[in-house]
């Protein structure tokens, strides 16, 4: 499995905490080899394409099998919301980014722009987590913000 993959599949463990804990304790190991099964036979018939169509595929469930049943839980939706909605817009800046290298060896390239999304959508995750946990402690009536 190329490194592609296995961050891939590293990055999927990580996102399974996003789904309640009953679900995943009882599919998880099987949900994550079934991932990784799902991307060594994307790759091996389509590469790039078919790598982002696995994604595609689990972040939609994601949107809706775990967000939903995480939905009462404030300290997983919202820094979840947040690193969805970088990605997303981040993802943009990937796409161009991967038109612009065409002509380049593009391997060490590729992994900067892939790091660069994820730092950026993990670090409004986490800026999304110490605002949930800092505004938990008050009311809202407290914070006279109306």
């Amino acid at each position: 499995m190329n490194q592609l993959l296995l961050r891939s599949v590293w990055f999927y463990q990580r996102l399974l905490v996003l789904y309640p804990q009953e679900l995943r304790r009882e599919f998880g190991n099987e949900m994550t080899l079934a991932f990784a099964d799902d991307l060594e036979s994307a790759w091996g018939d389509a590469r790039w394409a078919g790598v982002m169509q696995i994604w595609w595929y689990a972040l939609r469930e994601l949107l809706t099998v775990a967000l939903p049943g995480q939905r009462s839980n404030p300290y997983v939706l919202s820094p979840a919301l947040a690193f969805l909605a970088t990605a997303s817009t981040e993802s943009a800046f990937f796409w161009i980014g991967l038109h612009q290298i065409a002509h380049v060896n593009g391997a060490l390239v590729v992994n900067s722009m892939w790091l660069a999304v994820l730092l950026a959508s993990a670090f409004n995750a986490v800026t999304a987590f110490v605002v949930t946990c800092y505004c938990a402690r008050f009311s809202m009536n407290l914070l006279r913000l109306g």
